[in-house]
C-alpha cells in the first residue's frame, strides 16, 4: 500500500502546490489594492510596503492552505477517476476509503498547520502589520479608533462599541467598558459607561456605572456616576497603539475576554462568534478533503475542467454558507458554537456520506 500511498500523494503535491502559488499571488494583490490610496499619495518606499506584505503573509497563508487543499484534491481524484486508475485500484479490492487515506491524512495536516500558523504567527504578525500601516500613516496624534477592539494600559483593559467622529476632530466613544486588573489580594473593578472622550492623558466617562467585583465574579459593590475622570499616565497613542481586534488575538487571550466581560453580564456574542471562527476554519482543510474526493471521483469523466468547477462550486458554497451562519450569529438568532461550525458540519456530514455512498 505505501507505493499506492505515494501515488496518490504525487498526484495532489503538484496542484497543491500550484493552488498555493496562485492564492498566495492574488491576496497578496489583494493587500495591496487595499492600501494603494496612500501608498501612490504619501509616496511610501518599497521597503516599506515589502514589510506590510511580509507581515500580512501569515493571516494569507491561513487563508490559502485551506483552498490549496480542496483544490488538490479535487484535481488530483479528477485526474485519477478520468484515467479510470481509481477504477482499476477498486477491482483489486481496495476500499474507497483506503485509497483516499493519504488524502484525508494530508486534509488533517493541513489542518493542524493552519491551526498553529493562526494561533503562533498570525496575531503577532496582525499586530505587526497595523503598526506598519500606522508608520505610513504618519500620524502624529492619535491613530483612528476602531470599533469592537480591546486594547491595555497600566492595568487597565478597554473595550469600545462604536465610534462616532465629530467636527472637531475628536471621537466620542459609546458603550465603553474599562476592567482594572486588580492587585494582589484585592479584588477586580469594571467601568461600563455610556460615552467618554478623551483628551491628552484624561478620559472622561459620562453616564456609567462601577462595579467592584468578589473572588467569585458576582457584583459586591455597585455605583452609578453621571461624569468620571481617569487619569492615565501613558499617552494616548500609546493606547491606542496597544489596541487589538480579534484577529490580532489567540484563542486563549479571547477566551480570556470572553470569560471577563461575560462575568460581569456584558454581552461577549461577537467575540464568541470569532473565538469558534478561529477554531472551524483550520479544520476546513480536513473538510474540504472529505467532500472534495468523492464528488470529484463522480464527476471525473465530465472533463479535466470539472475539478476546477467543482472546487470553484464548493468554495462558494462554504463561503456563503459560513458568512450566513455569521451573519445569524452575530444577529443572536443561533448560538455562537452553530454560527461558527454549520459549515464545517454540513460539508462534512455531506461528504462522508457520499463516500459511503460510492462505497
Amino acid at each position: 500500500m505505501k507505493i499506492l500511498d505515494k501515488y496518490v500523494l504525487k498526484e495532489m503535491v503538484g496542484p497543491f502546490l500550484v493552488s498555493v502559488f496562485a492564492f498566495v499571488v492574488l491576496l497578496i494583490g489583494r493587500v495591496l489594492f487595499d492600501n494603494i490610496n496612500f501608498i501612490i499619495e504619501k509616496r511610501v518606499p518599497i521597503g516599506l510596503v515589502a514589510r506590510l506584505v511580509v507581515f500580512q503573509l501569515p493571516w494569507i497563508i491561513g487563508m490559502v492552505i485551506p483552498l490549496a487543499t480542496l483544490f488538490g484534491t479535487s484535481l488530483a481524484v479528477n485526474r485519477l477517476g478520468r484515467d479510470s486508475e481509481l477504477t482499476a485500484v477498486r477491482m483489486a479490492g481496495t476500499p474507497l476509503r483506503r485509497i483516499f487515506a493519504p488524502i484525508f491524512i494530508v486534509g488533517f495536516l493541513a489542518s493542524v498547520l493552519t491551526l498553529w500558523i493562526g494561533e503562533s504567527v498570525t496575531p503577532w504578525a496582525n499586530r505587526e502589520a497595523q503598526k506598519t500601516v500606522r508608520y505610513i500613516w504618519g500620524l502624529q496624534q492619535v491613530p483612528p479608533v476602531q470599533e469592537n477592539v480591546f486594547f491595555e494600559s497600566e492595568g487597565y483593559y478597554f473595550y469600545v462599541q462604536r465610534v462616532e467622529r465629530t467636527l472637531a476632530g475628536n471621537p466620542v466613544l459609546r458603550k465603553v467598558m474599562i476592567y482594572e486588573t486588580p492587585l494582589p489580594g484585592a479584588f477586580p473593578m469594571l467601568i461600563s459607561a455610556e460615552s467618554a472622550t478623551s483628551k491628552d492623558n484624561i478620559w472622561t466617562l459620562y453616564k456609567g456605572v462601577l462595579h467592584k467585583l468578589g473572588p467569585d465574579g458576582l457584583t459586591t459593590y455597585e455605583m452609578k456616576f453621571p461624569q468620571m475622570k481617569l487619569n492615565l499616565k501613558r499617552a494616548v497613542q500609546d493606547l491606542w497603539n496597544s489596541q487589538q481586534t480579534s484577529e490580532e488575538m489567540g484563542l486563549r487571550d479571547l477566551q480570556q475576554r470572553i470569560k471577563v466581560f461575560a462575568g460581569t453580564g456584558q454581552a461577549v456574542t461577537q467575540m464568541k462568534v470569532d473565538w469558534h471562527f478561529k477554531l472551524s476554519l483550520p479544520l476546513s482543510c480536513l473538510v474540504f478533503a472529505l467532500c472534495a474526493a468523492p464528488l470529484a471521483m463522480k464527476f471525473s469523466r465530465v472533463g479535466s475542467y470539472s475539478g476546477v468547477l467543482l472546487g470553484i462550486i464548493i468554495m462558494f458554497l462554504y463561503w456563503n454558507n459560513m458568512l450566513l451562519g455569521k451573519a445569524l450569529g452575530l444577529g443572536g438568532l443561533v448560538p455562537a458554537a452553530i454560527a461558527g461550525w454549520s459549515q464545517n458540519i454540513i460539508f462534512g456530514l455531506g461528504g462522508i456520506y457520499l463516500l459511503w455512498r460510492e462505497e
